[in-house]
C-alpha cells in the first residue's frame, strides 16, 4: 500500500519545496521603502503592533507611532492600514506608517510613485502655504492644496499625497488626497448605491437651497424642501454642520455627480394624524416671511400656513410689509386644510369679522329680553345683516 503513494509523496514534497522557495524569494526582495497593506493581528504588547502580510508573513510596527493625541491605541485587531518596510531587526520585520530612519526618503518616493497617502501635521505657516511634518520628512503643501476648514484638525494629523519629489524637495496636497478618496468613493458607490437606498452621512454645509451631506468622500444634497414636512426657510433650523443624518437617495445622476437625498422620508409624517386645529378655528400663529403674494405664519406643532394678499386685509395696491412684519404674532382663521397637497390657507381678515360677530352675539344675549319686548329690534337687525353678510 504504501509503495503506491511514494511517486504521489515525492510530488507533493517537489511541490512544497517549489513554494517554499518562491516564498523565501520574496521575502528576500522586500526592500526598504517598500509599500504594504498589513493587517493588524494583535495590539497587546507594550512597545510593538503586531502585523501580518500576505506576501511576507509576520512583521511588527512600533506602538507609538498608533496612538492618539491620548495615548490610546487608535487600531484593532482584524484592521488594515498602509505601511511600509523599515528593516529586519532580531530576525523581525520592521514597518511603519511614516517617513523614518534610514528609508525616510525609499519611502517618501514610494508614497509618490504609487499615490500612497502619507499621514502628517502642520509643522507651521510660511509664505505660500505649509510646512507638513511627514514623519522625519518635512514637505511643502501650497495654501491652495490646503482645505480651510480642516486647518482646525490638524493637531490630530490628516493624510497628504505627494506630489512631487525630487531630491530634498517634497511637495504635499490635502486637496489631491480627498479628490481622489472622492473618485475612489464614487466608484464603489456606482457599483452599489441604488435610488431607494437609506444611508448615513455628516452634514458638511448648509446653503440657502439645501444642506450637503458627506456619503464618505462623495457629496450629495438635500433639498431645502427634503428636510422636513413643515415649512423650513433655512437648512440651519432643523440640521447643523457636523450632524450625522439618516437620508434617503431620492435621485442619482452619475454624469453630472449629483445624488439627491430626503432626510424628510425618514420622518413622521405629521399630516398622516390629527391635526391640532380645524378649518374655521382661529388659532395664534408668528409671521415667518412676508412674500409679494402673502404671508407665512408658522402655527402649533410647527405647521405653517399661508395668508394670501385677499385675505390679508391689507389695502390694493399697498405692500404687505405696510400692515405686518416678521417674527410678529397674530391670531388667524384657519380657511382651509388640504391634506392631499399638505397645504393650510389662512385669514387674517375674517378673524376681525368673527370677532365683531362674537361680540354682537354676546350682546344680544345679554338684551334677549328686550328682544322678545320689541324694545332692542335695532341690535336684532344688525345681527341679521351679518348672518347675510356671512353667507
Amino acid at each position: 500500500m504504501k509503495s503506491k503513494h511514494v511517486g504521489r509523496d515525492r510530488q507533493q514534497s517537489g511541490a512544497f519545496a517549489q513554494m517554499l522557495e518562491v516564498n523565501l524569494k520574496q521575502q528576500a526582495a522586500l526592500n526598504p521603502g517598500d509599500y504594504q497593506n498589513v493587517r493588524i493581528t494583535s495590539t497587546n504588547d507594550r512597545d510593538f503592533v503586531f502585523v501580518s502580510t500576505e506576501e511576507h508573513g509576520p512583521g511588527v510596527i512600533r506602538r507609538e507611532e498608533l496612538l492618539d493625541s491620548e495615548g490610546q491605541i487608535n487600531v484593532s485587531a482584524g484592521e488594515k492600514l498602509d505601511a511600509f518596510y523599515l528593516d529586519t531587526q532580531g530576525g523581525e520585520k520592521v514597518f511603519t506608517t511614516r517617513p523614518s530612519g534610514r528609508a525616510a526618503n525609499e519611502i517618501v518616493a514610494t508614497a509618490f510613485r504609487d499615490s500612497i497617502p502619507l499621514r502628517g501635521k502642520i509643522a507651521r505657516q510660511i509664505k505660500g502655504g505649509f510646512e507638513i511634518q511627514l514623519g522625519e520628512v518635512l514637505a511643502f503643501c501650497p495654501a491652495s492644496q490646503m482645505e480651510d476648514e480642516e486647518l482646525g484638525r490638524q493637531s490630530q494629523g490628516m493624510e497628504y499625497l505627494v506630489t512631487e519629489h525630487s531630491g530634498k524637495r517634497v511637495i504635499a496636497s490635502r486637496r489631491s488626497f480627498k479628490d481622489r478618496k472622492r473618485e475612489y468613493q464614487k466608484d464603489i458607490l456606482m457599483g452599489t448605491l441604488q435610488e431607494g437606498d437609506i444611508i448615513t452621512g455628516t452634514v458638511i454645509s448648509l446653503q440657502n437651497f439645501g444642506a450637503f451631506v458627506d456619503l464618505g468622500g462623495v457629496e450629495g444634497l438635500i433639498p431645502i424642501s427634503e428636510l422636513d414636512f413643515t415649512r423650513v426657510n433655512h437648512p440651519s433650523q432643523v440640521v447643523k454642520t457636523g450632524e450625522s443624518v439618516r437620508v434617503k437617495v431620492i435621485a442619482i445622476d452619475w454624469k453630472e455627480d449629483r445624488i439627491t437625498l430626503s432626510r424628510r422620508a425618514m420622518l413622521q409624517n405629521p399630516w398622516q394624524g390629527e391635526l391640532p386645529f380645524r378649518e374655521g378655528e382661529i388659532v395664534a400663529g408668528t409671521i415667518e416671511s412676508l412674500k409679494d403674494f402673502g404671508a407665512f405664519v408658522r402655527l402649533t406643532d410647527n405647521f405653517t400656513g399661508l395668508i394670501p394678499m385677499s385675505e390679508s386685509g391689507v389695502p390694493r395696491g399697498q405692500r404687505i410689509e405696510s400692515a405686518f412684519e416678521r417674527g410678529q404674532e397674530i391670531r388667524v382663521m384657519v380657511a382651509r386644510i388640504d391634506r392631499e397637497r399638505e397645504r393650510i390657507s389662512l385669514s387674517y381678515s375674517k378673524v376681525a369679522e368673527a370677532d365683531s360677530r362674537a361680540e354682537y352675539e354676546e350682546y344680544m344675549e345679554s338684551q334677549k329680553d328686550d328682544i322678545a319686548s320689541g324694545t332692542s329690534s335695532f341690535g336684532q337687525q344688525l345681527l341679521d345683516a351679518m348672518n347675510k353678510k356671512k353667507q
